[in-house]
Parts: C-alpha cells; structure tokens; sequence
C-alpha cells in the first residue's frame, strides 16, 4: 500500500517515483539480511526479463494515461489469479519468463507489479525463506531500474518528500528484522494463506 499512500500525500508521479526509491533501498537492505538463502542462479533468467520491462515501463510511465495504467493493472492480476489457481506447476513454470517480464514491465509502468513477481518466483523449487530471499533480489533489479530511469527525466526529492524519505529510510532496519523474525516462525501453509491474502488485497485495491 505504499504507492497508493504516496501517491495520496505527493501526487501520482512524485509518489511512484518516491516510492521506487524506498523500495529499492529496502530490498538492498532485506538482501544483506537474507543473502546466505539467495540462490541466483535459479532466478537470474528471472531477473533478465525484469530488468527488460522494467526498462520499457518505465519510459512508458512518464507518458502514459493513469485510468489506462489502472486497467493495465488490473488485468494482469486477474491473469496471475487464473494461472495460479488453475494451470499445473509445469505449466506456470514454462511461462514464468512471461510473469517475469510482466512484472518489471507494470512496475516501471506504474510503481507496482501487484502478486506477478511472487507468481514467477513460485515458478522455482526455492524454499520459504529462499523465495523471500529471491523476491528480495527481483525486487531490488526493478526498483533500481526504474528509480534511475524515473530520476534521470525528473526529481521530486526535495522539501516534504525528502523528509518523508529520511523518516522512511530510518524505519527499515526495524520492519526489515521485524519481517525476517516473521518468515523463521511461519508454516509453509500459513505463508501460502498470507501469499494468496496479499494478491487478494492487490485486486480490491485495484477496484476500488
């Protein structure tokens, strides 16, 4: 929810860009948390395909219709809904390069990817902490991405939104280690049930 909260305080543009930026600070700091379950060689045909959408979205960002960026997003939730509940593991596994791509791409084109980046880590045989570890590292690939891209055309970091970036970037280490304590406790079934709740929440968010 930090994007539509951004976007409430700084305006749309200032508060997907803001945002990137926190989010990108913080999967730096979630890698250096999680990196001994960081398996890259399962996830770096994964974080090729982001970085390309990333690319594209976020050129696309500066220039597009938001009521177009809604619909945008909210097909493709729908789409990563379906596939989830209905094609089998191989299945989902033969197109996560589609759900890769797809994420950096409605990342940059409007701050979020929704649940697709968790879909195509899904797509591996990674573990609970190594997913979150992975996602940490996906994630990192398109906020950098986006962030540069996004502030080399313009930067909104100054007055307000510096000091609420500061504030923000002071509060990680604590909701970082606070998250990690909450992955070492969890059951899989239990993660799996937090998973589908989060993309459910994408969804109402988008409709609403």
């Amino acid at each position: 929810m930090l994007i539509p909260t951004l976007s409430y305080f700084l305006g749309v543009r200032d508060g997907i860009i803001i945002s990137s930026i926190l989010l990108g600070l913080n999967n730096c700091l979630k890698i250096v948390v999680f990196i001994k379950y960081i398996k890259l060689k399962k996830i770096i045909y994964l974080m090729f395909f982001m970085f390309i959408g990333a690319v594209i979205g976020s050129f696309l960002m500066m220039k597009i219709d938001e009521h177009l960026l809604a619909l945008i997003l909210f097909v493709n939730i729908i789409f990563a809904f379906i596939i989830e509940k209905k094609a089998s593991f191989s299945v989902r596994k033969k197109i996560s390069w589609l759900y890769s791509w797809l994420t950096g791409f409605t990342s940059g084109i409007s701050g979020t990817s929704g649940p697709l980046k968790g879909l195509a880590i899904k797509c591996t045989d990674l573990d609970k902490l190594q997913i979150v570890a992975g996602a940490s590292v996906l994630s990192f690939t398109t906020d950098s991405t986006k962030a540069i891209i996004y502030l080399s055309h313009y930067n909104p970091v100054k007055g307000d939104s510096l000091n609420l970036l500061l504030v923000s970037i002071c509060l990680m280490p604590i909701a970082t280690l606070l998250g990690k304590k909450i992955n070492h406790n969890i059951s899989n079934p239990a993660y799996d049930v937090l998973f589908f709740s989060i993309l459910f929440g994408y969804v109402v968010r988008v409709v609403l």
